[in-house]
């Protein structure tokens, strides 16, 4: 598989479609302001293979689609909320009747099998989600979603190491930018207040700076990773 042909595309069609086209670019920033959910219609249309990023109009459909999509992402984060309540519902329970001390050691003391067994589950999850959000965006199926079978064959013919490799790679591509932007707003943030001594008002000012870069570049990501996912998916595809 040519990781690089696949990035070069999703880097192609993002910068062409959003980047530069800025009222494609605000409508994607306001859909994200609502709850993200428009984006996740918006997304949806990406799935659905469009050769080139699509209109930010219909804003029902998208709305609705997006409901449905996250609906979707709820049913498949069941059993990781189901195992995150076990491991810290004791400490919940603490916490809330006042029992701080005992609070503190569940937090220490976590049932390692359950952690293991917590990280392995999102690990499955997050293997299996992108391909079901695919499906379902194509056939308008949510059974098609829980098509374990169906999902597994797709997977299979990408090629389970190549899958893998490209969901890691995207990952790393997607989480440098990110971690360099979080980084650096927590460095200029620490040494206004410490050097500066500027206190609360510096930080909640870049707190605020903070919430607006992500605002204004997740689109950006979010455009990216969904036709690289696409991509990814449609190389299961037989050539015409």
């Amino acid at each position: 598989m040519d990781f690089g042909q696949l990035l070069g595309d999703a880097f192609a069609y993002t910068r062409e479609g959003i980047f530069g086209n800025a009222n494609r670019w605000l409508r994607l920033i306001l859909a994200v302001i609502l709850l993200g959910l428009p984006f996740n219609g918006y997304v949806m249309r990406i799935y659905r293979g469009t050769t080139a990023a699509p209109e930010v109009d219909a804003w029902g459909t998208i709305f609705i689609d997006g409901i449905k999509l996250l609906v979707v992402g709820l049913i498949y984060a069941i059993p990781i909320m189901v195992i995150w309540v076990l491991i810290y519902g004791s400490m919940i329970l603490s916490l809330a009747s006042g029992r701080f001390e005992d609070a503190v050691m569940t937090s220490f003391a976590p049932n390692l099998v359950l952690m293991l067994l917590l990280y392995i589950v999102e690990i499955i999850v997050g293997i299996i989600m992108p391909v079901a959000a695919i499906r379902f965006a194509r056939t308008h199926s949510f059974a098609e979603a829980f098509n374990f079978s169906a999902i597994l064959e797709t997977i299979g013919k990408i090629g389970w190491i190549n899958y893998i490799i490209a969901l890691i790679l995207v990952s790393i591509v997607i989480g440098i930018p990110i971690g360099i932007i979080v980084f650096g707003l927590i460095l200029i943030a620490g040494a206004t207040i410490f050097l500066l001594n500027w206190g609360l008002v510096a930080l909640l000012g870049f707190v605020a700076l903070g919430v607006i870069l992500i605002l204004i570049l997740a689109p950006l990501f979010g455009v990216f990773q969904a036709r690289y996912m696409t991509r990814l998916y449609e190389s299961a595809e037989p050539e015409p």
